[in-house]
């Protein structure tokens, strides 16, 4: 800002100060007392949701630390995924879908509890009634619970997460920012683990939270420096055990220990953000591969975050003319947590991918709660089912009946099916049988560098140590 504009902010502000003061000099005194209270609560309450604002919270917290009262208990609770329904849907229906989302909440919270909205798709809950811990954990499992039916906002159909991070207080202890630090803390806690969408602080989150970040810094750097791979995965022909594809799978060869490996830094990257540019790294390095040995389609996997982004089929569009490739050899792989959050951009995105001619496959199958709603919603090209269900094969007649009706179901939908995890010669033989398109996993072929992968086309060659012979898979179980 230069002197000048100061300047004459100042004087602005001069002239509005007088004005107020004349204004309030010539006021009836009750007037004023409305005015100052229409004050105060603006300046404590969250516009869009009507909710008391951080501020108001903090204030409450302080009070209920220092009263004569029991131990209060704070939950903070996200919405994983808002910022990327305002980012693609737009703020309107984000302060639409907010306001709903307060009323569901506060529908689950004692009156003499208090719900405030702190910021973003973040809400935090004040217990202060007696045995606020375990009320707080009872609350925090009625607003889960709560959250799991979608919320209709006008065209758009809408499922919202909830992580929640549950912080219990001890009066004389700590301050109330540490507080509400402790309940954030708690809610990355529960963001990051995969099976438990609630958790109460503990110290040991800190560490846990620190090296995430960690990681996160040594990710980023080590994208800049190239130090990051790609590896291809074969996809045979059950019918035949021919290469007819491959999937590719982003390696950090220079982290060592569990750091390095995707299950850990692929999730800390979607948390951070940082997964979009290691997708579009690793979407430019596969178009790469595919310009140059031009044989056989690979598939990329895209997560929630990026496929998500504003743009992201452009982006793609734009990737296959400069790399001068055919669509048709590139197919993307998502999960449903694309799908979850809003299905109306993501219809629009995938309807967009198929035109062009790129494949979009539905991957990792049955484990989530829609898998089969999706299915009728969205028109995809294939889908693979997980490996949990290829493993039951072993377990009895069960497990093989259940694939025989999700083969079936693929197939009746046009769609080609892939069995992931096929890691045993027996279960190469019944998922031919069952009439399966194509079939991945170490029995067929471990991930390896692309010049690998070109030694694997021919219909005879040996995948694994696996082979076929006299039209089965050695091994079979006839």
């Amino acid at each position: 800002m230069s002197v000048l504009s100061g300047i004459l902010l100042a004087n602005i502000s001069l002239a509005l100060l007088a004005a107020l003061i004349y204004w309030q000099g010539t006021m009836h005194a009750e007037q004023l007392r409305d005015v100052r209270l229409q004050f105060s609560k603006l300046s404590s309450t969250d516009p869009v949701t009507n909710l008391p604002n951080r501020a108001k919270l903090h204030e409450r917290l302080t009070e209920a630390l220092e009263s004569d009262g029991p131990d209060p208990a704070l939950m903070v609770i996200e919405l994983d995924g808002f910022k990327v329904v305002n980012d693609t849907l737009g703020h309107e229906t984000g302060d639409e879908l907010l306001k709903a989302v307060a009323m569901r909440m506060t529908s689950c919270l004692n009156d003499k509890d208090m719900l405030a909205r702190v910021g973003g798709g973040e809400f935090a809950a004040l217990i202060t009634r007696a045995d606020a811990e375990v009320r707080a954990t009872q609350t925090a499992q009625s607003i889960d619970e709560a959250m799991h039916a979608p919320f209709r906002i006008g065209e758009d159909v809408i499922s919202m997460k909830a992580n929640i991070g549950i912080a219990p207080t001890l009066k004389g202890e700590v301050p109330a920012t540490e507080i509400l630090r402790r309940a954030d803390v708690a809610m990355f806690a529960a963001k990051n683990d995969r099976l438990e969408t609630i958790r109460t602080y503990s110290p040991a989150m800190d560490e846990a939270l620190q090296l995430r970040r960690t990681i996160n810094s040594e990710l980023d750097r080590a994208l800049m420096n190239n130090e990051l791979t790609l590896v291809y995965q074969p996809l045979v022909c059950a019918r035949t055990g021919k290469v007819m594809s491959a999937e590719a799978l982003m390696r950090w060869p220079s982290k060592q220990g569990l750091a390095g490996s995707p299950g850990v830094f692929i999730p800390i990257a979607e948390e951070s953000g940082l997964i979009t540019k290691l997708g579009a790294w690793a979407l430019d390095q596969a178009m790469l591969e595919i310009k140059r040995q031009k044989t056989i389609p690979i598939a990329v996997n895209v997560s929630p975050v990026q496929f998500r982004v504003d743009g992201f089929a452009n982006s793609v569009e734009a990737a296959l003319e400069r790399h001068g490739i055919e669509p048709a050899l590139l197919h993307i792989e998502i999960t449903e947590g694309v799908l979850i959050s809003h299905t109306g951009e993501a219809q629009r995105t995938m309807n967009r991918l198929r035109q062009m001619g790129v494949q979009v496959l539905l991957d990792d199958f049955g484990t989530g709660y829609s898998s089969l709603s999706y299915l009728q919603q969205f028109q995809f090209d294939g889908l693979k089912i997980d490996r949990a269900f290829i493993q039951q094969l072993d377990i009895g007649h069960t497990g093989r009946e259940l694939l025989k009706s999700i083969i079936a179901l693929g197939h009746s939908l046009n769609m080609k099916v892939v069995a992931e995890g096929v890691e045993t010669e027996d279960q190469a033989a019944v998922l031919q049988l069952l009439s399966c398109d194509f079939l991945q996993g170490y029995a067929l072929g471990r991930p390896g560098a692309a010049d690998a992968l070109h030694a694997m086309t021919g219909p005879e060659e040996l995948l694994g140590g696996l082979t076929r012979k006299g039209g089965g898979w050695t091994g079979a179980i006839n």
